[in-house]
């Protein structure tokens, strides 16, 4: 899950509007439990040679694809076509808090938060802003984004803000400037806290810190500092993501030597250390880390006798994102923006989990439901998925 500070503490004014036919449609079902980094293609093609290859230097063993959907327990269809606009193209669930759905809309000179009730069918809008909202994410009763200005010559200043759902306070929980290339921070999230990365860049040195925010204290800690050395030569760690979850932090570093760098997956407490390049996303429960990229679909066993397994998209230009672990060995992904998946890292199968549509949103996992959208020109629906599984 994810989070992050803010300073200003204000009660929120809000603008109510009723959507008129919104239909709630449900569907009984017997559930079957059976800004990235672009890279290039030699970058992409080296990572395929060394993914798809485990640490025993055996081949990966491809997953089954199955052709017929598999339902994974009671869902709930909202249409919310009436929410479109020539602005909003698609709605993309963000979080999902008891029955309010969030999620955000960016203009040229306007970012937008907006909840829709599940419950009472209506929309409405939670805050707006002359500031970009590049993401935005929750956990329990709070709400956590991050806010970017306009750029200037030295760089761009950032805020990451939190919003009480309960309370409707809100409050600035860190703010700095993204200067000399770097981006500002991504937030992510478990049950108990909340985690980023900033980067203080000079033209000598860059510092990634990844900081953690505790819900339950309010306190923000830095855990860990990575230096590189920006001179002539290049020299030491620099942190592109991270992914924070109840089994542990997860880095995406690249290591310089000498100028010369290499891309590495890890985990903060060194148990996990791969090389690995063109990552699109990743992820990881507490068996499998899972890799998506162009073309492929990667799970490494964590401390198994196992092999890797791989699923093959349609294409070898298909970008696979959106993982999200069910269980230990249950994930959903996206292949594309057309259709998410499912794959049954046991049975050691994948099928879909949509049908292939005109736009899918990355899906959502947050207290037993995941969420998702579907948008096909005019019409968009939101499906919220009660989930029936084991490991």
């Amino acid at each position: 899950m994810k989070v992050q500070r803010f300073a200003a503490v204000f009660c929120l004014s809000t603008i109510v509007w009723t959507t008129a036919g919104c239909t709630v449609m449900e569907e009984e079902a017997t559930p079957r439990v059976s800004q990235k980094n672009v890279a290039s293609p030699e970058q992409v093609n080296t990572s395929l040679k060394k993914a798809t290859t485990d640490s025993k230097n055996q081949q990966a063993i491809e997953l089954e694809k199955q052709t017929e959907r598999v339902t994974l327990g009671q869902t709930k269809t909202y249409d919310l076509s009436s929410l479109l606009s020539k602005h909003r193209l698609s709605i993309d669930p963000q979080y999902f808090y008891q029955n309010q759905i969030f999620y955000f809309d960016l203009q040229e000179n306007k970012s937008t938060i907006y909840t829709y009730d599940t419950k009472r069918q209506h929309n409405k809008i939670v805050h707006a802003t002359k500031h970009a909202i590049p993401m935005m994410t929750g956990t329990g009763a709070f709400l956590l984004w991050v806010e970017t200005e306009e750029p200037t010559k030295t760089g761009v200043k950032w805020s990451i803000r939190q919003l009480n759902i309960t309370t409707n306070q809100m409050t600035t929980l860190d703010t700095g400037e993204s200067r000399f290339d770097t981006s500002p921070p991504r937030i992510d999230v478990t049950s108990t806290r909340a985690s980023w990365i900033t980067q203080g860049a000079t033209a000598q040195k860059t510092v990634s810190t990844l900081k953690s925010y505790s819900l339950k204290t309010g306190k923000i800690t830095p855990l860990h500092s990575f230096i590189l050395k920006t001179g002539k030569v290049r020299d030491g760690l620099f942190t592109y993501e991270h992914r924070d979850s109840d089994d542990g932090v997860t880095l995406y570093t690249s290591h310089f030597n000498n100028g010369k760098n290499v891309r590495v997956l890890e985990t903060l407490d060194g148990a996990y250390k791969k090389e690995i390049s063109g990552l699109i996303d990743f992820s990881r429960s507490g068996t499998y880390f899972a890799f998506g990229t162009e073309g492929d679909a990667m799970f490494q066993p964590i401390g198994l006798d196992e092999r890797t397994l791989n699923y093959s998209a349609s294409s070898a230009q298909t970008t696979i994102g959106g993982i999200q672990f069910l269980s230990n060995t249950q994930v959903v992904f996206r292949e594309g923006i057309h259709q998410l998946m499912y794959a049954d890292l046991k049975a050691k199968t994948v099928a879909p989990l949509t049908d292939f549509e005109e736009l899918v949103s990355p899906p959502l996992l947050q207290d037993g439901k995941l969420t998702y959208s579907i948008t096909n020109d005019k019409k968009s629906t939101l499906h919220v998925v009660k989930l029936l599984l084991s490991n």
